[in-house]
């Protein structure tokens, strides 16, 4: 080999030897610069990070105003809320109205029987004055007034209209009868009736009542005390109650007609779950429509949830530099979830 290329081949070797050396050394990149996972370094995932887009101002200012309507609803929900709707109790009763109301479960067609055993219930008193009034006071005047009240029944009146009318022909007969016991019968009478009126579907049940011949009316002050009598077991337990009214059954068996049961409902277990439902309406009434309210809400506060979460899908973290009001945690979420089953579908 010729002297003159002796410095080219010794220069070349250097550089293979330099090239070799580097392959096995670390790599003497600062820290900051070297790749912690994959191909990229840390420079590189914060360049890649101060490089994403900035969320669209419009969607920034549509987010929180959904988020401060939130927070309003929010506020509203906190202020409803109870304890109590925690309670499985009153859950059980919240089960109850929504079965009853969707005709599930072995509350097929109860709803109608429910409301009239509670007003029967209600307006015992004044169910049975007007029955031993008729029993007791025949004079024809009496009977003239009784059939009147009857055909007015009949024409499905509202019930002012009703009232009116009765009241007219009350002061009509008055000055007919001769005796103060049977005008005062007569007017305890019309008391009675327009105390019975107070109670929704209260003239219904009279109306339906007027066509059966001798009822017991005291079974329903039998049937209130042991509703009365109920203990908080009882009360949660289908079959106990099952067990209680099978013990009671020569009075039970009585309200078919009263309430409206057809053959296949009058059976153990639909009274059992009449009473408890009675029961637990009877506790409970006032706290679910606060509960109703509290839905109201958190229904009203759910349109604003959604839209906030559809604009935070729209921008993930991963793709755009989001603001920090875009990580908060959305103002109602815990009472929302607290309730989340019983807003969805309250057979869960």
């Amino acid at each position: 080999m010729s002297k003159n290329l002796y410095p080219l081949v010794k220069t070349r070797n250097v550089k293979n030897s330099m090239a070799s050396e580097l392959k096995t050394q670390p790599s003497q990149k600062p820290w900051w610069n070297r790749p912690l996972w994959g191909d990229k370094s840390l420079l590189e995932k914060l360049i890649c990070k101060l490089s994403k887009p900035e969320v669209f101002e419009g969607a920034i200012h549509l987010h929180n105003r959904e988020l401060l309507e939130a927070q309003g609803f929010s506020k509203m929900a906190k202020a409803i809320d109870s304890d109590k709707f925690g309670s499985q109790e009153f859950l059980l009763f919240v089960k109850i109205k929504y079965l009853l109301a969707s005709n599930l479960d072995g509350y097929e067609g109860l709803s109608d029987s429910a409301q009239l055993l509670a007003v029967a219930l209600k307006a015992k008193d004044s169910l049975m004055v007007l029955n031993q009034t008729e029993l007791r006071y025949q004079t024809y005047k009496q009977q003239q007034f009784y059939k009147f009240v009857e055909d007015l029944l009949s024409q499905n009146l509202d019930i002012e209209t009703f009232r009116g009318r009765v009241q007219a022909k009350l002061t009509e007969l008055l000055v007919q009868i001769k005796t103060e016991e049977d005008k005062m019968a007569l007017q305890a009478y019309v008391k009675e009736l327009n105390d019975l009126s107070e109670h929704e579907l209260g003239l219904k049940l009279l109306v339906s009542l007027k066509g059966y011949y001798c009822i017991d009316y005291s079974i329903l002050s039998k049937i209130a005390a042991i509703i009365n009598r109920l203990g908080k077991k009882d009360i949660q337990d289908l079959k106990r109650l099952v067990s209680l009214v099978l013990v009671n059954y020569e009075f039970f068996k009585k309200l078919k007609k009263i309430i409206g049961l057809s053959e296949e409902k009058n059976t153990p277990e639909t009274y059992a779950r009449l009473i408890q439902y009675l029961a637990l309406n009877h506790k409970y009434q006032l706290a679910f429509l606060k509960f109703q309210e509290l839905e109201a809400v958190l229904w009203q506060w759910c349109k604003h949830y959604q839209a906030i979460l559809a604009i935070r899908q729209q921008y993930p973290p991963s793709q755009y530099k989001q603001p920090k009001d875009f990580s908060q945690e959305i103002p109602g979420l815990k009472i929302y979830l607290k309730y989340k089953n019983w807003l969805s579908d309250r057979k869960a």
